[in-house]
């Protein structure tokens, strides 16, 4: 990076917001366990009523991506900030910040990357930016395009990464999982492949965001192609070394994701309407179904599927949220 294409304003100021999220890194400690003690505190600060807390904003961050991608938003920040007067840091003000979004806005930047900016900025300085007060666009599922047109990938990358996308496909798995350079410590391995009595494998743990760690049922279609994937690189690599040492960039692993979600939920609508079991007989139901909250409440039909179902996949993605199941991957049902 040329140094000289910043200005000192510039730099101390990214540097700054740089410092104060790298201080709220908390890589390898349990969000769900934060966020539990956060909800009992503020239960206790409240009088016992949760009204107004947000389960949403924990203090810290917990992921390496989001790290990365908070901090990508803080150089044209900076650059915006040290442009309209600030020197240091301590000058930048919140008007500041809603101009930026605004700026944003007006360049035509989706709601998307404002609300990404927006949230950033509030993570480093402790700020509540809404992008919807100011009026401006917010994130819309109607908007997103790059996964859900189009192929997952070309005919060339599926000749290159045939196993890697057959993988992603059968367990619906996130890119980081598959392979990554960041934290090879997360990839998957044979000897994290869970296998029933025939030595077919049945799920693949992951470990994932903030160190979560899940077992990803294999789709009852995939069993016998994955079950040769992880075998010939166990004998090839060794059962301790990741499965796959490269992944293609483009293949769109998100729309993978969807296929997944939508293979699943109709393997276990079959599997209802046969009478079970569920999961091919490797996994109970209730091991991916977690509804809580206002999932809890709902009625046993949601968008026309089985509400507990949906639950299931959900659990099975990584999420145990009805409402991203809905919003996110079931446009390939």
């Amino acid at each position: 990076m040329e140094r000289d294409k910043y200005t000192g304003k510039e730099n101390r100021i990214f540097c700054s917001l740089k410092y104060f999220l790298e201080s709220k890194a908390c890589y390898g400690k349990s969000r769900h366990k934060d966020k539990e003690e956060a909800r009992e505190k503020y239960k206790a600060e409240h009088g016992g009523s949760l009204e107004g807390w947000n389960p949403s904003k924990l203090p810290g961050i917990y992921s390496f991506a989001t790290m990365r991608t908070y901090i990508s938003q803080m150089r044209p920040f900076a650059r915006y900030c040290a442009e309209h007067g600030a020197r240091r840091v301590s000058a930048v003000t919140k008007e500041m910040g809603e101009a930026y979004l605004r700026h944003l806005a007006e360049q035509g930047k989706s709601g998307w990357t404002i609300s990404t900016a927006a949230s950033a900025i509030n993570k480093a300085v402790d700020w509540d930016l809404s992008p919807k007060a100011l009026g401006l666009p917010g994130r819309r599922k109607k908007s997103i395009r790059k996964c859900r047109e189009g192929d997952a990938y070309t005919e060339k990358e599926y000749g290159t990464y045939k196993d890697q996308i057959t993988i992603a496909r059968a367990i619906g798995a996130r890119r980081s999982s598959i392979y990554n350079k960041k934290d090879p410590n997360k990839l998957i391995t044979p000897n994290r492949c869970v296998r029933n009595e025939d030595g077919i494998v049945v799920g693949i743990r992951l470990i994932e965001k903030g160190g979560k760690v899940r077992v990803a049922p294999v789709l009852n279609g995939y069993r016998d192609a994955v079950t040769e994937i992880v075998n010939r690189a166990s004998s090839e690599r060794g059962a301790d070394v990741p499965l796959f040492d490269s992944y293609g960039g483009h293949v769109r692993n998100h729309r993978l994701r969807a296929e997944y979600a939508a293979a699943l939920l109709h393997q276990l609508e079959d599997e209802r309407k046969a009478g079970g079991p569920f999961f091919g007989g490797a996994f109970k139901l209730e091991d991916y179904c977690h509804l809580k909250g206002k999932d809890k409440k709902r009625k046993t039909k949601t968008a026309g599927h089985d509400t507990d179902l949906i639950g299931a996949v959900s659990g099975a993605l990584g999420h145990n949220r009805v409402e991203v199941v809905l919003r996110h991957y079931l446009y390939l049902y």
